[in-house]
């Protein structure tokens, strides 16, 4: 019996061939593992522990199989399942991922089904047998099976049920159950490998001598490889026309999980020795020569439960401390000296990379990856490659540049530069003269062994010296300041770019040309100075691209050329087309890859990061400068085709209490902080997932959250509620779909719509007693102002009565007298007798104005007839004649409309009468529907136009009496006329003023009852 005892190189996987950088010399040979990127999750890291089983699911999460629980994986975050309606889980020993359900064996027996909204549990009875499940498999016809502790298991769709003798297979243990890939059914016994072929119903059993198997895996060249969990053994089972080819070594520890890779490479889990890797093995042979990684290598545990590839290419171990990972290293680490900090990096015209770090010696590494001291005493702080090729570095003790395969000093730094003053930036410009920044000193031009201080373009103590340069492919040079200066030195002389430019970046620490373009990269983001105009680009606002240090043009597969940038965040690449767009557009979402992190930019607290991080060398790779080292990437490799990533939403919880269930879930009034957690599983690059989230309803526009996981909400009102986010792939790909969670808070009781409505009503019920309180308050004050006015009324008609009546009275009593002392031929007493009668009438007016100040209604006749014998009598025994008409149907006249409208025509009849000259006087009463209008007219002088106003004329009070009367009543009065042309009045009173009948029922009641009081 042969044991394979090759025992791998420990670290180098890891620290990416530290031997080579220890002895500054790169190997030819490097191991596979070399290229591949480690990394664990223990329990003391908030990771699991003992990782039994590993699935991938559908949508991209894996699925850990753990000593207490069942966890869901995306990369990132450890989110602990529990089924609901069932029991716990406890030790989870078995997983199968089978569409969207999940099968999960048990240690302590039973099976569960999880998922497409069933949780079913299958306890050991009813045909499934008891003990531990160790794996499932799922054959062509669909059926499932599984390998228990006491026997083989079928699950025809609706039940389990027990395999026996019936089926070839007497076995009453079960180990593992395997389908390989032409539809064959693998299981193995206490000591025996069975073989159920496609369509068959009865197991073959073959002459293999397996004891407890623990995996089964079959290779690329069809054969199976079984892993014996007792005695050790790895086998190798080919089965070829009936005859079968088998072989067994043994291990230094019993192997517990066997996996092939894309590349056909078998990786082993053992009981104790970690990690075994096998290239493409072909027999068992191949343990002579494999290669091993164990905790002294990083793993979490010797002891390997399981293997697992998902399907980005990722291999996962689950071990007895926890989880690891291993994937394909997308940035190839140089091979530098280990421990170099900030290190300023230079390309050589001969493809060399030459590397001057802030705390070791400069070093040069070679096309043909030698690695060499460049020579330069110190360290270096900045280093840049000139139009010839030649790089030169800068440092505490100079200025160096190389010759050759080494650097060779130039000049000391100006004298007023400080030893701890380092060098920002360097840059030779077409006349051979060397520009160099000082830091905190200043800009110097060395030419002719002189230094030339350069004035700071402006006074600001930030803006003394630049900390980027650039030479345009045409001789100009470029300067970045802090606080958004760029400055371009040319034949034309200066020009700079401020924020009155468009300039807002913040400090400009990144300068690199392209096709006549100039892109300035910042602390707060990038733009491009193009034609003498700078322009920004937009970047999403999730802080990735703040701090950006390097920007390197590069020639993509499409037109124009793709940005590589390196920010404090990562190592992105934007495509030319997409940089076109987002110039055009300023709303267009720009998408970005986003590439290894490397531990972010190696910022010294007390040294100044030199600049650029990145650089490109003659063969086309990209270098950068991160704290974990310098790594190199090829930007013509084909790029990953990712699909965008499945985005779920983990968890919302209300107030620190989970979310109701429903859709649209109901929170309450009270609700003061609502918490999504959302997730997309990405596990290969969590890091570099990139989220957009909004809450329809409150949001305007969508929040670049980068990639950060959850999303808080505080102060929300009442009302209905969506979130929705989206997530990006580090290719830049979105989500096929949103997540969306639903929700409605509800309003406080004194808010809801029904008690709103009971306000509102007990609100206008409340104004509508206080209006018919108010109106009753009006009736009686106005019943007061009536009844007082009435007394007032009363007074005058007393005194009338009693003094101008009864005088006048008197007075025509003893004019009788002499009217009868006269004889009866006595011309006088005709005369005098006229007199009396008229007195007589105007006795009986005065006692009517007394009666209707009294408020006595007497049998007054119509307006119309009362302004007909007015007009007859004024016109008896004159020249002028009287016409009198009545237009429109004749309606009821107020009283108060009656009386004020009669006084103004028997006013304005007796001024024409009197005062016209008229040979003919017209008076026209008119019923409209809309008012009622009375007209005099006559032929006569006119009246003047300075007595045809309110004001009438002075010392008499006629027509003013008339305005007066008319205000009264609410009506127009207008007088007109001309010398010769004859004058007119005409009288308008509103309908609901003049008559009685022309009121809706609610006024009409209330003039009723007014004229009631």
């Amino acid at each position: 019996m042969e044991r394979a005892r090759h025992r791998w190189p420990g670290p180098r996987v890891t620290l990416c061939l530290l031997v080579l950088a220890l002895s500054l010399s790169r190997s030819a040979a490097a191991v596979p593992l070399d290229r591949l990127e480690h990394r664990r999750w223990i329990a003391a890291e908030e990771g699991p522990n003992q990782v039994g089983a590993i699935v991938q699911a559908p949508d991209g999460f894996l699925w850990l199989g753990t000593n207490d629980s069942l966890l869901r994986f995306d990369g990132a975050r450890f989110v602990r399942f529990e089924p609901a309606h069932a029991n716990s889980l406890n030790i989870v020993s078995a997983l199968f991922a089978d569409g969207p359900l999940l099968w999960v064996g048990l240690r302590y027996g039973g099976i569960r089904r999880i998922g497409a909204g069933k949780a079913d549990a299958f306890p050991p009875r009813d045909g499934l047998p008891e003990g531990a499940v160790y794996g499932f498999a799922r054959d062509r016809s669909g059926a499932v099976w599984a390998a228990l502790d006491d026997g083989l298991a079928r699950f025809d769709g609706q039940r389990w049920r027990t395999v026996d003798a019936a089926w070839g297979f007497p076995e009453r243990k079960a180990r593992a159950v395997f389908v390989d890939r032409e539809g064959g059914l693998w299981a193995a016994g206490r000591d025996r490998l069975f073989y159920l072929a496609q369509g068959a119903v009865r197991f073959r059993a073959l002459p293999v001598d397996v004891q407890w198997a623990s995996q089964i895996a079959q290779a690329p060249d069809g054969a199976l490889w079984i892993a014996e969990r007792r005695r050790g053994r790895l086998h190798r089972v080919l089965l070829r026309g009936g005859a079968v080819d088998h072989a067994w070594r043994t291990l230094d520890a019993p192997g517990g999980s066997l996996l092939f890779d894309r590349a056909g490479d078998l990786w082993i889990g053992t009981y104790g020795a970690g990690i075994l890797y096998l290239s493409a093995p072909r027999s068992v042979a191949a343990l002579d020569t494999a290669q091993r990684f164990g905790v002294r290598d990083g793993l979490s545990s010797d002891v390997v439960w399981r293997l697992y590839a998902d399907r980005e290419g990722n291999i996962w171990a689950g071990t007895s401390a926890g989880l690891d990972r291993f994937r394909a290293r997308t940035l190839v680490p140089a091979g530098l000296p280990p421990g170099a900090l900030n290190v300023a990096l230079a390309a050589g015209a001969d493809g060399s990379l030459w590397a001057g770090a802030g705390n070791q010696p400069a070093v040069r590494l070679g096309p043909d990856g030698s690695l060499t001291a460049a020579g330069m005493p110190g360290t270096a702080s900045a280093a840049t490659t000139d139009a010839e090729g030649r790089v030169w570095m800068g440092g505490p003790a100079g200025i160096y540049r190389s010759e050759g395969r080494r650097l060779v000093e130039v000049a000391p730094l100006p004298a007023v530069a400080a030893t701890e003053s380092p060098v920002r930036a360097l840059l030779r410009d077409a006349e051979g003269a060397l520009w160099v920044s000082i830091n905190r000193i200043g800009l110097f031009r060395w030419q002719s062994g002189r230094w030339k201080a350069i004035p700071p373009p402006t006074a600001a103590p930030s803006q003394r010296m630049p900390v980027v340069a650039a030479a345009e492919p045409g001789g100009r040079l470029w300067f970045g300041y802090r606080d958004n200066l760029a400055v371009s030195h040319g034949a034309d002389g200066e020009r700079q770019w401020t924020p009155a430019d468009g300039l807002d970046i913040g400090h400009v620490t990144a300068i690199a040309h392209e096709n006549g373009r100039t892109w300035l990269g910042g602390k707060r983001g990038l733009g491009v100075v193009e034609d003498g105009t700078f322009r920004r680009v937009g970047l999403p606002a999730n802080g990735l691209f703040e701090f950006i240090y390097a920007i390197l043009p590069v020639q993509g597969r499409g037109p124009g050329a793709d940005l590589w940038l390196q920010s404090r965040s990562g190592i992105f690449q934007l495509e030319g087309g997409e940089l076109r767009s987002a110039l055009l557009d300023p709303g267009h979402r720009i998408r970005y890859r986003s590439y290894d992190l490397l531990g972010g930019l190696a910022n010294d607290p007390f040294q100044v990061l030199p600049l650029p991080t990145g650089v490109r060398t003659s063969d086309g790779r990209l270098w950068f400068s991160a704290s974990a080292g310098v790594a190199w990437i090829d930007p013509a490799r084909p790029a990953a085709d990712v699909p965008g990533p499945v985005v779920a939403i983990e968890s919302v919880s209300v107030d620190g209490a989970p979310a109701p269930a429903g859709e649209p879930a109901r929170l309450g009034a009270s609700t003061r902080r609502v918490v999504f957690g959302y997730t997309a599983p990405s596990l290969s690059a969590p890091e570099r997932i990139n989220f957009r989230y909004r809450l329809d309803g409150y949001d305007r526009a969508w929040h670049d959250a980068g990639r950060q996981r959850e999303a808080v909400y505080t102060g929300l009102g009442p009302g209905s509620y969506t979130f929705r986010v989206v997530a990006y792939n580090e290719e830049g790909a979105p989500s096929t779909s949103e997540a969306r969670y639903g929700f409605r808070i509800e309003p406080a009781f004194y808010r809801r719509p029904e008690l709103l409505a009971l306000a509102a009503a007990v609100i206008l019920s409340s104004l509508w007693l206080l209006h018919r309180a108010n109106l009753r308050r009006a009736a009686v004050q106005l019943r007061q102002r009536l009844e007082a006015r009435h007394e007032e009324r009363e007074r005058i008609a007393r005194e009338l009565h009693d003094t101008l009546l009864q005088g006048f009275n008197g007075l025509v009593l003893r004019m009788q007298v002499i009217a009868n002392s006269l004889a009866a031929d006595h011309p006088a007493r005709a005369e005098i007798e006229c007199v009396l009668d008229r007195a007589d009438e105007v006795l009986v007016e005065g006692r009517d104005q007394v009666r209707g100040l009294r408020g006595v209604k007497g049998g007054r006749t119509t307006l119309a007839e009362a302004l007909r014998a007015g007009g007859a009598e004024l016109s008896a025994g004159r020249d002028a004649g009287f016409v009198f008409g009545v237009d429109g149907q004749p309606r009821h006249v107020r009283d108060e409309a009656w009386e004020e409208v009669y006084r103004i025509g028997y006013e304005a009849l007796a001024n024409a009468f009197a005062h016209a000259g008229a040979s003919q006087v017209r008076a026209t009463l008119r019923f409209g529907p809309g008012a009622l209008e009375l007209c005099v007219c006559d032929d006569g002088t006119g009246i003047p136009s300075d007595y045809a106003g309110p004001d009438g004329r002075p010392d008499h009070w006629g027509v003013r009496g008339m305005f007066e009367r008319a205000r009264q009543i609410g009506a127009t009065l207008a007088l007109q006329g001309a010398p010769g042309e004859g004058s007119r009045m005409r009288l308008l009173v509103p309908a609901k003023r003049a008559y009685r009948g022309g009121e809706g029922r609610w006024r009409l009641r209330k003039q009723q009852g007014l004229d009631r009081i």
